[in-house]
């Protein structure tokens, strides 16, 4: 038998202990009052003549479908702080989701309503094509069944910017200690949002960067290699402390026909880059993400591959890598700038504020705001 063979077989027998899993999960929750389709939409994103609606559908309680999710909001005070019991309860329960595969989903969009069908996990990706819609922000409805509803966002670049930035999340916005397992586990199972720590002057930075005075605003994609699973936690947290809204594109984990489990960073953001790039033709960007993984080789490839779309690449320093990593990335700086990519290795928000106001990426009267917030 040969190793693809193998590994075919060995994904399909995952693929069908999956679904006997989640059908005993199912049924558990069916008992235990989780019964109604309930429908989590995931921000959407593109051009006022197509774009892309994400959502997901699971089962719930009546008390979590009736009411209208309230929309978070910039600067929503933090909630009183949970105990560790009960922040690992609502943690868990982000992942022990019980998805309604090959149901009907109805886009109430603007030109019609359109109907689509989840994935087996209970997912929807589908491309709408918009006409005579304004860029910015549009809001639509989405209903489901047995009166499943809920409204996604979606975010339609103005033909008229220029810029985008394209950041990852994991140590690049938001300290996890992805490359640390102990301390990324703590992180993701027993702390709640509201104690989750942004890396210091990353939100006045990002703020600078998609602002231009008389200028529309700049699009931020938030790029991540963490499950749908923390879309609705991740939106918390950037709403929460200041960050630009936008689209956060995330991973499923678990098997599927295209791997075992979760999916690997070369596999995931090189894809979303390039796509990015070929729907807003008139963007340059900037590319923002750490040296924890492997976010320098991926950008330098892009930006080897598209010189002149990319603005500037940084890449965060973070603790714990050893020095012959940060070697390789500084080498790996000095080959793409020479090429004419700046690419730079920081050490926080205010070295990338200072080169970005340099290059013109932002205005420099903004460095002072982000070095207020560093320090």
């Amino acid at each position: 038998m040969t190793a693809r063979s193998w590994r075919r077989q060995l994904t399909y027998a995952l693929l069908r202990l999956e679904d006997v899993v989640e059908t005993g999960i199912a049924a558990g929750a069916r008992l235990g009052g989780h019964r109604y389709p309930l429908i989590i939409p995931f921000i959407g994103h593109g051009t006022t003549e197509r774009a892309r609606v994400g959502a997901r559908l699971v089962l719930g309680r009546r008390a979590a479908v009736e009411p209208s999710a309230p929309a978070v909001r910039i600067g929503d005070a933090p909630s009183s702080p949970r105990s560790r019991r009960a922040t690992l309860r609502v943690s868990l329960a982000r992942f022990l989701t019980v998805e309604v595969p090959r149901a009907s989903v109805t886009i109430h969009a603007p030109g019609g309503d359109v109907v689509v069908q989840t994935n087996r996990d209970g997912y929807i990706d589908h491309e709408l094509e918009l006409s005579g819609v304004a860029p910015g922000w549009l809001e639509l409805r989405l209903s489901g069944p047995d009166g499943a509803h809920a409204t996604a966002r979606v975010l339609l670049v103005d033909p008229a910017v220029d810029v985008g930035v394209i950041s990852d999340v994991d140590d690049t916005i938001l300290n996890t200690g992805l490359t640390r397992g102990l301390d990324f586990l703590k992180a993701t199972l027993l702390t709640d949002v509201e104690e989750r720590t942004p890396l210091p002057g990353a939100a006045a930075l990002y703020r600078a960067l998609v602002t231009k005075p008389g200028k529309p605003e700049r699009p931020v994609f938030y790029v991540s290699t963490s499950p749908w699973n923390l879309h609705e936690m991740l939106l918390q947290f950037v709403s929460m402390r200041g960050f630009p809204l936008g689209p956060l594109l995330l991973t499923d984990w678990g098997p599927s026909h295209t791997g075992l489990f979760r999916i690997g960073a070369q596999a995931h953001k090189p894809g979303l880059v390039r796509r990015l790039l070929d729907e807003h033709p008139q963007l340059r960007l900037v590319l923002i993400g750490d040296s924890g993984q492997e976010d320098p080789e991926i950008y330098g490839d892009i930006a080897r591959e598209h010189p002149d779309r990319v603005a500037a690449v940084y890449i965060r320093r973070t603790t714990g890598i050893d020095l012959g990593r940060n070697d390789e990335i500084d080498a790996l700086a000095a080959e793409i700038t020479a090429l004419g990519v700046p690419m730079r290795a920081v050490d926080d928000s205010v070295q990338i504020a200072e080169h970005a106001s340099e290059h013109g990426l932002m205005d420099a009267d903004a460095v002072a705001a982000v070095r207020a917030e560093l320090s």
